[in-house]
C-alpha cells in the first residue's frame, strides 16, 4: 500500500529548509521564480506573495514525488512510516537518481542502506555541515522503530463508491431544452455541467433526479451561460438544495498549472473517498471546456464520470495530465453512511509468535523450493503478519525482513 509523508516527516524537511512568502530568485539566471518552502515553477510569478499555509500546501505538493519515487520500492521493502518519512526528506534535498542508487535500485537490505544514509554529506565535492546534520537526522528517524502491538485495532478500510453514471447524449434527455435567453441549446450539446451534478444527487440524495431535473433547476435559477454551458456558480447553490456539501477549490484558473494547494485538496479527497467535479480545458477530454466527475484515486491514476464519454482513456488516465489540463475543481463531501467498508481479515494486521518448531524457514515466495529461504526463524520469535492465503502467512520480522510461512507455525497473540 502506498503511504504518505506525515507531519513528523515534514517537519523533518522544514527544519532543514528556508521559507520565504516572497517569490525570489536565488541565483539571477534561473529561469523561473522560487517561493515558499523551495517551490520552484513557471507557477510562481515576480512579485508574488503567499501565505504560510499556502506555502505549507506547496510544499506537501512537491513532496509527491518524492513520495512516489520511495513507494515505488514497498513492494520490497514494506516501509514503517519512519523510513518513509525519512526517504522522502532524502530525496526531496538529493533527488530520484540519488534514492535509487541509496537503495542500489532495490538490492541493499534495510541495515545497509541506514549505513549508506549518511555518506550523502557533500556539494561540489565537498562535505558540507549541513548536510552532514540532516543525513544524520534521516538516518536517525529511519532507524527508529515503529513497533506494532498485540493491541493492534482492527479497523475497517474506507472504498471508494462509483456514482450513478449518466451521458448527457443519452436519447433520454439529450434533445431536452438547457438554454440560455436568446440561444437554443440542449442537455446533449451543453449539458455536462447539470449532468455531472445529476449523478451526484442521484447517487447521495435521489436516486429520481436526473440531467432534466438539474437542467430545469439551472435555467430557472440562472446558471446557463449564454452561448457557452453552465456557470461555475451553479454547483455550490445546486447541491446546497438537497443538503450535499460542495466546495469550489480555486477562483483563478489553474490550466498548465499542475501545482496548487487546490490540486492537493483534490487529491486528498479523492483519497478520503469523497469526489471532485472538475471543469477541463483543452486537451485529453475537450477542446474548450468540459465538466467531468472524479470518484476515486489509485496510484497515480483518477477514476471519472466523463459526461460526454465511455472511453477507456477518458474514464481512467493519470493524475499527471489531469493536474496540467484542469482548470477549475469543486469538493463533494460523500458521507461516510455512503463509503462501503471491507472488513480486513481478522488473521491480518496482528502480532504472531513462532511456534511448534525450533528453527522455521522464512520463505521469498509461498512455496517449498531450493534458494527460497530468507531467514531462518527461531521459536518464541514475534512478527508481523501481513496477510494470509492458502494458509501461507506473509509476515515481516522486527529487522524489516518480508517472507512467507506455513500458518501451522504461527500463533496469533
Amino acid at each position: 500500500m502506498s503511504l504518505s509523508i506525515s507531519n513528523n516527516g515534514l517537519n523533518l524537511i522544514k527544519r532543514f529548509e528556508s521559507c520565504k512568502l516572497t517569490a525570489y530568485k536565488a541565483v539571477n539566471t534561473e529561469k523561473y521564480w522560487t517561493i515558499g518552502w523551495g517551490h520552484y515553477g513557471p507557477d510562481v510569478r515576480q512579485g508574488q506573495t503567499i501565505t504560510q499555509s499556502q506555502a505549507d500546501a506547496y510544499l506537501k505538493s512537491d513532496c509527491a514525488t518524492a513520495e512516489k519515487a520511495v513507494n515505488r520500492y514497498s513492494g520490497k521493502y514494506h516501509w514503517n512510516q519512519n523510513q518513509f518519512d525519512a526517504l522522502v526528506s532524502f530525496t526531496f534535498n538529493c533527488g530520484i537518481g540519488n534514492l535509487n542508487t541509496l537503495l542500489n535500485n532495490g538490492n541493499r537490505a534495510i541495515s545497509e542502506i541506514s549505513a549508506k544514509i549518511t555518506a550523502y554529506n557533500k556539494s561540489g565535492g565537498k562535505i558540507l555541515k549541513g548536510l552532514v546534520t540532516r543525513r544524520e537526522t534521516e538516518k536517525e528517524l529511519f532507524d527508529k522503530s515503529v513497533a506494532p502491538t498485540s493491541s493492534i485495532a482492527i479497523s475497517n478500510s474506507v472504498q471508494f463508491i462509483k456514482p450513478v453514471s449518466y451521458l448527457q447524449t443519452d436519447p433520454k434527455w439529450k434533445n431536452h431544452n438547457y438554454s440560455a435567453k436568446g440561444e437554443k441549446k440542449t442537455i446533449g450539446s451543453s449539458g455536462c455541467g447539470v449532468t455531472a451534478s445529476a449523478m451526484v444527487i442521484a447517487t447521495l440524495k435521489d436516486k429520481n433526479v436526473t440531467p432534466i431535473t438539474t437542467a430545469e433547476w439551472s435555467m430557472a435559477h440562472g446558471y446557463k451561460a449564454l452561448n457557452q454551458g453552465t456557470y461555475y456558480s451553479y454547483f455550490v447553490p445546486q447541491f446546497n438544495q438537497y443538503g450535499i456539501t460542495c466546495r469550489q477549490l480555486n477562483s483563478s484558473n489553474l490550466y498548465g498549472k499542475p501545482s496548487s494547494s487546490a490540486h492537493t485538496e483534490a487529491l486528498n479527497a479523492l483519497k478520503n473517498g469523497n469526489w471532485v467535479i472538475a471543469c477541463m480545458g483543452k486537451g485529453q477530454y475537450t477542446s474548450s471546456g468540459h465538466f467531468i466527475l472524479l470518484y476515486k484515486y489509485e496510484n497515480g491514476y483518477i477514476y471519472v464520470n466523463d459526461p460526454a464519454s465511455t472511453k477507456a482513456d477518458r474514464i481512467k488516465n493519470t493524475w499527471d495530465l489531469f493536474a496540467k489540463q484542469v482548470k477549475y475543481m469543486w469538493v463533494i463531501t460523500v458521507p461516510d453512511s455512503f463509503k462501503p467498508k471491507t472488513p480486513i481479515s481478522s488473521i491480518s494486521n496482528k502480532i504472531g509468535k513462532i511456534s511448534n518448531c525450533t528453527n522455521l524457514n522464512m520463505r521469498k515466495e509461498p512455496q517449498i523450493k531450493n534458494g527460497n529461504v530468507v531467514k531462518i526463524l527461531s521459536r518464541n520469535d514475534e512478527v508481523y503478519v501481513l496477510s494470509e492465503k492458502n494458509n501461507w502467512y506473509q509476515i515481516k520480522t522486527k529487522d524489516n525482513i518480508v517472507g512467507y510461512v506455513s500458518g501451522k507455525y504461527v500463533v496469533i497473540l
